[in-house]
């Protein structure tokens, strides 16, 4: 019981100072500085630089490992945001790994990102304070792609026994739709969110993957005036004199319509349908043992809540997964809002609960 009681706290004090910040850090532990130090692992000749999150461990004793993964940044694992989560985890028992994704940093859905976290993983065990049989990987929005295809084939497969997916998405058909034109429909939810225009990282993506497009002498055509839009969403822009791979590309992403999706994604598939596949996880998920953890809010702007149900039921080759669907957040800021006092007693206080519930399951999965 005394056990209990003591994880039960340790859950309910990370908890608080995931939601409320640094002003809530006396509950983990003030005094217990963080050691973050920085490293580098070489791979099919690639580098990849990762930071390490670490406390002081008693009688060589060694801990846990979370590798925390950003998803569509510039500022990769120099978020500010990711870099005070890593701090929390690290009081909270773990020693946290943060890999610098350089597909993720150019908004480009790719197996790079995959590679470059198999090879961290890989190199754990050269850490002397990591316990390479408690390996878990904390995984964002888009982000989430590279970990679940990873997760579904060695050797992560083999490796990592648990992963907490925040706001992933699980179809890229199905995600792009409500991406653009903000409709989602399915497992008995149907509806539209607004698209924003401020925030709207439609072209930057298609900046970031214009290499799903079959090369041609107006590429370069397409990517200038792809370039204006990143500055300029309103801008006028004309893209006649482009390939019709570039145009139908190009119709799809400006589209905002839900009824001409359909439409618009089947004049692009002869050109991008191979590579929308490839990296939905949806096909591999077969393949995935670990424990998942699954977290999206229903408000997500950026990736639909459906796709956390979908992860959720498409599994089978792993332990029943935890979903938690909450309207607590706002896409991965882990910080609860609430703006009166009903929407605290509504959304605020519930939401609470729920992450308080995550994190004893993460801590479970790991074994703290």
């Amino acid at each position: 019981m005394r056990e209990r009681l003591r994880h039960g706290w340790r859950a309910a004090a990370f908890t608080l100072e995931l939601v409320a910040g640094d002003r809530a850090r006396w509950l983990t532990g003030r005094a217990t500085p963080v050691t973050v130090t920085q490293h580098t692992v070489a791979h099919h000749g690639r580098v990849v630089s990762y930071e390490c999150y670490a406390v002081a461990r008693r009688g060589g004793s060694r801990s846990p490992a979370i590798v925390v993964t950003h998803g569509f940044t510039h500022e990769g694992a120099a978020d500010p945001r990711l870099q005070a989560l890593c701090r929390r985890l690290a009081r909270a028992g773990f020693v946290v790994v943060a890999p610098e994704f350089d597909d993720m940093r150019q908004y480009r859905l790719g197996t790079g990102d995959q590679a470059d976290l198999e090879a961290v993983v890989a190199g754990l065990g050269a850490h002397p304070d990591i316990d390479v049989h408690r390996v878990g990987v904390m995984a964002f929005s888009f982000g989430a792609a590279p970990t679940l295809i990873g997760l579904a084939q060695p050797p992560l497969k083999e490796t990592v026994t648990f992963a907490v997916i925040f706001g992933g998405y699980f179809d890229l058909k199905r995600t792009f739709k409500y991406v653009l034109t903000g409709a989602y429909d399915g497992f008995g939810y149907h509806g539209r969110l607004p698209v924003p225009t401020v925030g709207d990282d439609r072209w930057k993506f298609l900046r970031g993957n214009l290499a799903m497009i079959p090369p041609s002498p107006t590429a370069r055509v397409l990517e200038d005036t792809v370039v204006r839009r990143v500055a300029d969403p309103a801008a006028a822009v004309d893209v006649g004199a482009c390939s019709e791979a570039e145009r139908a590309a190009f119709a799809l992403i400006e589209n905002r319509d839900p009824d001409r999706f359909d439409a618009l994604y089947a004049a692009a598939a002869p050109f991008v349908d191979a590579w929308v596949q490839r990296l939905s996880p949806v096909h591999t998920a077969h393949g995935i043992r670990a424990q998942l953890i699954l977290i999206h809010s229903f408000t997500d702007q950026k990736t639909p809540f459906i796709e956390s149900i979908a992860m959720s039921r498409g599994v089978p080759a792993a332990p029943p997964p935890s979903l938690t669907l909450l309207n607590a957040f706002a896409h991965v800021d882990l910080r609860l809002n609430w703006r009166s006092l009903p929407s605290l007693v509504r959304d605020g206080l519930p939401g609470l609960v729920a992450v308080w519930r995550i994190v004893v399951a993460v801590m479970r999965a790991a074994r703290l």
